[in-house]
């Protein structure tokens, strides 16, 4: 069952509702999952309180959906009847779970909160909400009366904004108009000085352009370091691509235009992909160790582009030192609260004999996968145990992990499975690192939990969601598509400006496959460069590479195809020219979003920022597209007269 304690005005995100989650106690332990951890062990785990699991989250106002996990198997709430078919495109998710709903009674709300009242760019940004359907108009009160739009809607609430020429000092209150009556709302006194200091980005995150790479499938640029007769878990092989490959590469990635490079894991480890860490403090010998590392660094700073890293600390590898202690020794190891231990010994005599015998690893691995352990570990995955994230010494590892990175030249990390640590984890840990090193962390769901005092952003699978929605299946129209746009702006407020945005990465399939026609593949690029938040590549868009034949997840990781006879010279021009304009206009990169004329399959809007004004297009469907403004001159795409082509676009100059 769940109950909410009462709420708080929290300084981020406005109301919160103080929720008891419980569920009759079964099993060894337990966690709470929701689309508020993308329905993650780890981040949310209950303590016992007499017969029962529990444990309060602070959740913001609206409509959440939840289940939890026993032993590691998911159960639905047995004592909330409300239930809803959940379902997520952008990480496979689907099942049955039980609905939350967080209200405060409260029919009209603001409260001067990050989400509700920020200035960036030029502008200042004041948002209320109201209990759907019952506000017909809204007035913000300041100087003079501005009429508020009509922003986006939820399961619960509609959401009025007005955009106001950028504030040092604002007082203000609300005219709000109902069926029955006219009433005033608030009055309120805050300097949007103060505002800003609750969020503070990276001096130099706004005008970047990611470029993403998986090291082992860029570029070999030492075939010494191969990892011949090394142990590869599993059937999937190494391909020999190092960090002297990526520095022999540099030059095409300057050429290409993008100024900040994501590093997928690149210390020691037993898999090509480096997700089972088993040492965190040397990059790998088959990436070219620590010297190809410092190498790599000098060459990036000299060019400006920047590089983050990506940190596993929601788990290690199983042969990582510490939990082979525990292997060894069992209940006198030293590490045995560093992980999630249910029993001992870890790892039972069966499971040893298999993993330490002739075996070839693909049968290892094969048989290891239908044998008990005595550990939570990820997806019960056995070779990733999960580490203890209540445990003062893991949170002392992480820190000292991360900054021992950042002094060796990384100018920030993307953390692995983020909505698999508790969200204080890495409160606690921002606090400790320098503010200029952007945080970004992997959470696939809705986001509000992890930003502002724990991730400057995170990989925006929400808004993926909503383009695999409106590109791929075309199961939401260009309505539909802005409503989604909209709600997030109003979820994450700034820092929906320093979200990490995609089109794939190495979890999901390439987008030019999901599409199947280069036109539709480019309408989603367009989009992804003129939209807020900062645009990624992941290695081989920009050159039209697609699946292969292989695994999920092994489909998007094909090596790079370094051949430019088998190039689509096409997608590269239009990536190269977009590059170019995002890193050059203070419009894209920090400017109003405004849109225009959302109809169907056509999307038109505007990006603002002083006297730069841009105007995009684009006409995702089968006819041709009218538009009501056109452009004074265009730097990318055609119109044809006052129309878009089925499957175009086009980003120019307005005035």
């Amino acid at each position: 069952m769940y109950k909410t304690f009462g709420f708080r005005d929290d300084k981020y995100l406005g109301k919160v509702g103080i929720t008891e989650f419980s569920i009759p106690k079964s099993g060894s332990y337990a966690y709470l999952l929701g689309n508020f951890n993308a329905f993650n062990e780890g981040s949310f785990r209950m303590k016992e309180k007499g017969d029962r699991w529990y444990i309060r989250v602070e959740l913001p106002e609206g409509v959440w959906y939840y289940t939890f996990s026993v032993d590691g198997k998911e159960v639905l709430d047995p004592e909330n009847p409300n239930k809803k078919h959940f379902r997520r495109l952008s990480y496979k998710a689907e099942r049955e779970a039980n609905v939350a709903r967080i209200f405060s009674d409260e029919e009209i709300y603001h409260f001067p909160a990050l989400t509700y009242l920020y200035s960036f760019g030029d502008y200042t940004y004041i948002r209320l909400r109201a209990l759907k359907g019952i506000v017909k108009r809204v007035f913000l009160v300041e100087e003079k009366s501005w009429e508020m739009r009509k922003k986006a809607h939820d399961e619960l609430f509609d959401y009025f904004e007005v955009r106001l020429p950028k504030k040092e000092n604002l007082h203000y209150y609300f005219r709000v108009q109902t069926d029955e009556d006219t009433l005033e709302y608030g009055d309120f006194d805050v300097d949007l000085g103060k505002q800003e200091e609750k969020y503070p980005l990276p001096s130099w995150l706004l005008n970047r352009v990611f470029y993403q790479i998986m090291p082992d499938r860029f570029f070999n640029g030492n075939p010494e370091n191969d990892p011949n007769g090394r142990i590869d878990l599993g059937s999937i092989s190494h391909y020999g691509g190092d960090l002297e490959g990526v520095i022999q590469k540099i030059e095409y990635l300057t050429e290409l235009g993008v100024n900040a490079l994501y590093l997928t894991p690149i210390f020691e480890s037993m898999t090509y992909h480096g997700y089972d860490i088993v040492d965190y403090y040397h990059v790998a010998q088959k990436f070219g160790g620590d010297k190809a590392f410092e190498k790599l660094v000098q060459k990036l700073k000299k060019e400006d582009i920047k590089l983050v890293l990506d940190g596993v600390f929601h788990h290690t590898s199983f042969f990582h030192p510490y939990f082979q202690d525990v292997v060894k020794n069992g209940k006198n190891s030293r590490y045995k609260n560093f992980y999630r231990i249910t029993g001992f010994p870890v790892a039972p005599k069966r499971f040893l004999d298999i993993l330490y015998s002739d075996l070839p690893w693909h049968e290892k691995y094969k048989r290891l996968k239908s044998l008990r352990w005595n550990y939570e570990s990820f997806y019960s995955v056995w070779l990733m145990p999960r580490l203890n994230h209540d445990s003062k010494e893991v949170k002392e590892f992480i820190k000292d992990v991360m900054e021992y990175w950042i002094k060796k030249g990384a100018d920030g990390w993307r953390l692995d499975v983020a909505h698999g640590v508790p969200p204080e984890v890495w409160k606690e840990i921002k606090e400790t690192l320098p503010g200029d090193a952007y945080l970004v962390g992997e959470v696939m769901d809705d986001a509000r939990l992890w930003l502002f005092n724990k991730f400057h952003g995170t990989m925006n699978y929400p808004l993926y969601e909503a383009i695999l929605r409106f590109f791929v299946t075309r199961e939401i129209n260009a309505e539909q598509f802005l409503n989604w746009l909209e709600l997030l702006s109003v979820y994450y407020g700034p820092a929906e400006y320093a979200m990490y945005n995609f089109l794939d990465n190495h979890d999901v399939d390439r987008m030019l496959s999901l599409l199947e026609d280069k036109r539709k593949y480019l309408c989603a690029l367009v989009f992804l460069f003129t939209y807020k938040g900062i645009p990624s590549i992941y290695y081989g868009d920009e050159i039209g590479m697609e699946n292969i034949e292989a695994p999920f997840m092994e489909r998007s990781r094909a090596p790079m195809e370094w051949d430019s006879k088998k190039w689509d010279s096409d997608i590269l021009s239009v990536v190269k020219e977009l590059i170019k304009l995002r890193k050059s206009s203070k419009a894209l990169q920090i400017g109003a979003f405004k849109p225009l004329q959302f109809q169907e399959g056509l999307l038109l809007y505007e990006r603002t920022h002083r006297d730069e004004k841009l105007l995009i297009g684009i006409n995702y469907s089968d006819n041709y597209g009218s538009i009501k403004k056109l452009p004074d001159e265009v730097l990318l795409g055609n119109l044809d007269g006052i129309a878009l082509k089925p499957f175009s676009f086009f980003v120019g100059h307005s005035s």
